[in-house]
């Protein structure tokens, strides 16, 4: 490696990014180096922006000015790889990249031997993310893309692999009707995840129109408001009263709200599949949903289940290039306007859905 700096936004704890100059990041022995082409502003990254100028971020560090770069939905080019890599990937090579599972895991623990990487014992430390001009992770993490794909898909398929791993993790099955509560970035992509396993019938909510617009053309057949009811009686209306077969809460946040809205719209003995993140605690009555039967399923990020890995898939669903999840890519920024990105990302009347930093 020879350079010995780099650009990259750093959240400063005072509730903005800053391009600075910076180290470049370590790169350990097993590691390659990649020149990031592509990286998405996730929810996550504007929650705890918020919460790090606030003081209320879920880890004291947290709390601090960031001293690496965060962004977790990259793709980039291999520039370095191991001496003593002997897999299929070659330096020149456009990948998406698995930032926080498989690119950090020790691929021998409990959890590495059983595909679920996110969980690894013995992982190897941060050296961050996608917000920074390189990223170093294991090839082991490492997805090429086709030629088809430009570098903001390749960034895209991280947020679709977690609506991937999701269904997948509770089960779906070709034919099930669903309900998506809520169609921000990851209800959009819980949209296309579902049309693509055979839904038979996708309802989804959405906040603002052009969210309605974009879950139309993710597959859903019935779109309708936010509004409380709206989906309750939607999904009732098109499942002769007897309600869809699973739940896909994918909005989060500090109240109760869409999990309880995801048990009224289900049928009994059904699955609420949560994928919304929820920054407080939060009450709820369980009183309904143990009488209807209900499983309320977490998950989080992606695996490898059963030979097969839900980033490898949600890179074959994005190969043509011409997937209609490509175009939540509202809004692109050069990494020094990183600050104006989060600005749009935060700002929904601007209509954005993904806001990516493009080199």
């Amino acid at each position: 490696m020879s350079k010995d700096h780099m650009n990259a936004g750093l959240d400063m704890g005072k509730g903005k990014y800053v391009f600075q100059k910076i180290k470049m990041p370590e790169l350990f022995l097993d590691q390659a180096l990649v020149r990031v082409m592509s990286s998405g502003i996730c929810g996550s990254d504007l929650h705890n922006t918020i919460e790090r100028k606030n003081k209320t971020h879920f880890t004291k560090a947290g709390n601090l000015p960031q001293v690496v770069p965060g962004g977790h939905e990259v793709s980039g080019i291999i520039e370095e790889l191991p001496k003593d890599y002997s897999g299929n990937l070659m330096v020149g090579n456009r990948v998406a990249i698995d930032m926080g599972g498989a690119g950090k895991a020790c691929q021998d623990c409990y959890y590495c031997n059983f595909g679920y990487t996110k969980h690894c014992i013995n992982p190897i430390p941060d050296t961050g993310g996608g917000f920074g001009e390189y990223v170093t992770r294991k090839p082991f993490g490492m997805y090429k893309i086709s030629d088809n794909m430009t570098f903001s898909q390749g960034a895209l398929v991280e947020p679709l692999a977690i609506s991937v791993h999701g269904l997948r993790y509770c089960k779906f099955e070709t034919g099930m009707n669903v309900a998506v509560v809520g169609s921000s970035s990851i209800g959009l992509g819980a949209i296309a995840s579902a049309k693509f396993f055979g839904a038979s019938k996708i309802i989804a909510s959405a906040k603002y129109p052009h969210q309605a617009e974009a879950a139309k053309l993710m597959g859903a057949d019935v779109v309708v408001s936010a509004e409380p009811g709206d989906l309750e009686n939607a999904c009732m209306e098109n499942t002769n009263g007897i309600g869809v077969d699973i739940a896909i809460e994918s909005v989060g946040g500090i109240n109760n709200t869409s999990l309880v809205q995801s048990a009224n719209v289900v049928r009994n003995v059904s699955n609420v599949l949560i994928l919304g993140r929820f920054g407080e605690k939060i009450e709820m009555d369980f009183l309904q949903p143990m009488m209807k039967e209900i499983n309320f399923i977490n998950t989080t990020c992606y695996a490898n289940i059963n030979g097969i890995c839900d980033f490898k898939l949600a890179v074959d669903i994005l190969s043509s290039g011409d997937h209609p999840y490509s175009n939540i890519v509202t809004h692109t920024y050069e990494p020094k306007d990183i600050q104006i990105g989060f600005e749009k990302a935060y700002d929904k009347q601007s209509k954005s859905l993904k806001v990516h930093i493009n080199s």
